[in-house]
């Protein structure tokens, strides 16, 4: 009997949505432009189940980029996650954004290489964290995430594990510049080779909903990792959605 998950990714300038059957990638569509989350989301939304001849009340559950990353995209992101599942019955599962990033560069990495995810957060500030993936591919978290100026980056490196790094995400090109003034051997991976995007939120949200790893709808909120007083949208955009 198929298991229909529904993955958002909006936690950058990226906008995409995945459908899944289990761990099978069904469908994907992904927006490449920055502030369109709130007009967009829910039209990705409804084409991804469009495409799979699929209505909303079929989804066993919804997994979202959960944090950090850009207190709109997360907002809006999370909010039509809730409302979505609510409405639905479906679990909700939430997939830490960098990981999800980390993950888009795995397959490029080597045994023991480090992958560093960093978006954008302030203007001389990053968000990141640190990954080692070992033999089988599967990352394991060696560096908590973390909001830190760019100058700040080698320290809260110190004691990460030798070896060969590859900088991901839209705060990457930030970091190598630094990086090249440290002897730590780097890799810059390009957004167009491994940016954002909803099949890996989809895949490490699969293995959270299989692993019993759901969230309490009422209470999850984004992982903002800054003091943040977020506002009542304006609408809910989860209400667009055609029942």
């Amino acid at each position: 009997m198929p298991t229909y998950l529904l993955a958002l990714e909006t936690a950058t300038d990226v906008c995409s949505a995945a459908l899944t059957d289990g761990d099978r990638l069904l469908v994907e569509e992904t927006l490449h432009r920055a502030r369109l989350h709130a007009e967009r989301l829910v039209l990705l939304i409804e084409d991804v189940l469009r495409h799979a001849d699929l209505t909303p009340a079929v989804l066993a559950a919804v997994a979202v980029s959960g944090g950090p990353g850009s207190y709109t995209g997360l907002r809006i992101g999370v909010s039509t996650a809730k409302g979505l599942a609510a409405a639905t019955g479906a679990a909700l599962v939430a997939v830490p954004s960098l990981e999800a990033q980390a993950a888009a560069v795995a397959p490029f990495a080597g045994p023991g290489d480090l992958i560093l995810p960093a978006f954008n957060s302030r203007r001389d500030e990053v968000y990141l964290a640190a990954f080692r993936r070992d033999d089988a591919g599967t990352l394991h978290p060696v560096g908590a995430p973390a909001a830190l100026p760019v100058t700040a980056v080698p320290a809260w490196m110190h004691d990460l594990p030798a070896g060969p790094c590859w900088l991901a995400g839209e705060g990457a090109p930030r970091l190598a510049p630094v990086l090249a003034r440290t002897d730590r051997p780097h890799r810059l991976v390009p957004l167009t080779a491994a940016g954002p995007a909803a099949r890996h939120v989809a895949r490490l949200g699969w293995a959270r909903y299989a692993a019993g790893e759901t969230e309490d709808l009422a209470a999850f909120e984004p992982r903002y990792l800054k003091d943040f007083v977020a506002k009542k949208p304006r609408a809910s955009v989860f209400e667009k959605l055609s029942f």
